[in-house]
């Protein structure tokens, strides 16, 4: 059966009502590119500054894609700290059932 006639339907959601977003390897390798030269443990510490909590080994298993998913209380955190917005890291949030 093919899919030429059906349509895409889009959902909009706020932001605030995101409590987790899926986690993959290529937000992991984009949070390791973001992070650049600085060490887990700096970014780390430099999160728990301004009051967030993610240690260096939760960072490791974001950027090798072994996390499912990740709380936008942590990912705000983490955006944070790398001076970035939320909406910047994430270009398309994916809604799934």
């Amino acid at each position: 059966m093919s899919d030429k006639g059906k349509k895409e339907t889009k959902m909009y959601i706020y932001v605030a009502d995101v409590v987790f977003v899926v986690w993959n390897n290529e937000r992991g390798q984009l949070l390791k590119r973001l992070r650049g030269k600085k060490s887990r443990q700096k970014l780390a510490d430099e999160i728990a500054a301004r009051g967030g909590e993610c240690s260096h080994q939760n960072i490791k298993k974001l950027e090798y894609g072994e996390s499912e998913s990740v709380s936008v209380k942590v990912l705000e955190a983490i955006c944070a700290a790398l001076d970035i917005s939320l909406s910047d890291f994430l270009s398309t949030l994916e809604v799934t059932n």
